[in-house]
């Protein structure tokens, strides 16, 4: 354990010192600021602003998420700084566990700096404090959490675009796999059992969307929060575990 907290330390400082990760927050406090533009355009429709930022700290989290996570192992590997940390007595788990932790904290701090500005934005404009924005939020991290995991396996197998572009597109069908299978319902036959074995393959990511709700002031069940916060740490803990697997194979 006392490996992973060391990686892990020395992958966020790594990580929250890269000035274009400076340049990127910077646009996204930016943006979400814009909400006190839109909301004289919105007359102070409430609901459109919490949309607005909401969307605005998703949007440039993910972001943030693969410019951080795209290359996070592969250029361990290109740098051969892998093999001289596998070289002392730190197994391939511990290395892609504290990557993995290190960068998640990194990315729950950029989280929060754009989430204090959208809560006082709502704050200015409502005068109060935006529980189910918070609650949204907190999803959100969990998906990040989750692409994290994704973009981490992928980059102990594969190069950083290659992760990247296969990364990015199990996140859009990751959102799209709830309406795909709806409309196989329709179809039925092997259609409908070919999109099952994608459905329950890839991640539901659409389970931690709850910007629209918490837009609308509608708060979800506790125990779907709870069945969706363990979704995301068994589906993440499975992608870690395998990427160390293929990882031991890569360096045989």
């Amino acid at each position: 354990m006392k490996n992973v907290i060391v990686i892990a330390k020395n992958t966020f400082r790594e990580a929250i010192r890269d000035r274009i990760l400076y340049a990127l927050i910077g646009f996204a406090l930016l943006f979400i600021a814009l909400d006190l533009f839109l909301a004289k355009l919105a007359l102070g429709d409430i609901v459109m602003i919490k949309s607005f930022g909401l969307a605005g700290i998703y949007i440039f989290g993910l972001i943030i998420t693969i410019f951080l996570g795209a290359s996070i192992i592969y250029k361990e590997i290109e740098r051969r700084t892998l093999y001289f940390i596998l070289s002392k007595p730190v197994s391939g788990f511990e290395v892609i566990m504290g990557k993995f932790l290190g960068l998640f904290g990194a990315i729950i701090l950029t989280t929060a700096l754009m989430t204090a500005i959208y809560l006082a934005v709502i704050f200015y404009e409502s005068g109060t404090l935006d529980y189910l924005g918070l609650v949204a939020v907190f999803f959100q991290i969990l998906e990040m959490g989750l692409f994290t995991a994704i973009l981490i396996f992928f980059s102990s197998v594969a190069a950083p675009m290659t992760s990247t572009l296969c990364a990015i597109m199990i996140l859009f069908s990751g959102h799209l796999l709830g309406s795909v299978m709806q409309n196989a319902q329709t179809i039925g036959g092997g259609i409908l059992k070919f999109v099952q074995v994608i459905y329950y393959l890839l991640p539901n990511l659409e389970k931690f969307n709850l910007r629209d709700l918490a837009a609308h002031s509608i708060s979800t069940t506790p125990s779907a929060a709870i069945l969706t916060i363990g979704y995301a740490v068994i589906y993440s803990s499975i992608l870690i575990y395998l990427a160390n697997v293929f990882l031991k194979r890569r360096e045989l």
